[in-house]
């Protein structure tokens, strides 16, 4: 699931690459990294504690660990950054229609 929003995430880097209409130039941000960089790494870090929260669960089955309260921190940790992850989707899926339904 998030590997499919990663695909879509370089259509954003492409068309808020230029800095205005018709202009060639890119924009400049004050960070040095535009919002499409910024918004993969977000991505990126919520998918690797995914990862490590499925490792942590699968190494507590097997019993490789018996460190309880670790895995459920892992678990508890991972699934509140990608419900953030949503909830700042939401947004941003809000604020497009909102976008696009100003008329020019």
């Amino acid at each position: 699931m998030i590997d499919g929003a990663m695909n879509n995430l370089g259509n954003i880097g492409a068309a808020g690459s230029t800095g205005g209409v018709g202009s060639s130039k890119p924009a400049s941000t004050t960070s040095g990294s535009s919002f499409a960089d910024m918004l993969k790494q977000s991505i990126n870090e919520v998918s690797q504690m995914q990862q490590d929260a499925s490792r942590a669960v699968q190494d507590i089955s097997t019993g490789k660990t018996d460190d309880v309260t670790g895995v459920m921190s892992a678990v508890e940790k991972s699934d509140l950054a990608f419900k953030t992850l949503l909830t700042i989707r939401a947004k941003l899926m809000d604020a497009y229609d909102e976008i696009k339904g100003i008329s020019v």
